[in-house]
């Protein structure tokens, strides 16, 4: 991939995840499970069963995230944001899969790391996350 290339794609990215931020913040889950594949893989060693300590699918990445925001008491409303401007864009030997790595804030007081797997089918698809990562 070309410099040139990989730039734009980047750029592609950072709208992936000012859309990401965009939809977590405007509560829409339901819409936001489809920005991962149907076999996204979550790490979740805790309530997973496979070896890999990850947890699959759709749901599981909707319930996830419905639940980070909700909180254990289902009453809070604490917004994620991506801080995706300073991440690391990382490619994986052609167009279709990056590895993105970088902060995120979890309101009102909590940063850790996200880790993105993104793959798309062909330039012509959309980005979609495969495999999912924070701390």
């Amino acid at each position: 991939m070309t410099s040139e290339k990989t730039k734009q794609v980047i750029e592609q990215l950072k709208q992936f995840a000012k859309n990401w931020n965009k939809l977590y913040a405007e509560e829409r889950f339901e819409e936001m499970k489809y920005l991962a594949t149907e076999d996204v893989g979550i790490a979740n060693a805790q309530d997973s069963t496979k070896p890999s300590g990850l947890i699959y699918g759709r749901q599981a990445y909707y319930q996830g995230i419905y639940d980070t925001y909700y909180g254990p008491t289902g009453e809070e409303k604490n917004l994620l944001v991506m801080k995706y401007e300073d991440w690391e864009y990382i490619p994986l030997g052609d167009d279709n899969t990056f590895y993105t790595i970088g902060r995120y804030t979890l309101q009102p007081n909590v940063v850790g790391v996200n880790c993105w797997l993104l793959r798309r089918n062909s330039f012509a698809d959309p980005w979609q996350i495969f495999r999912v990562i924070n701390n």
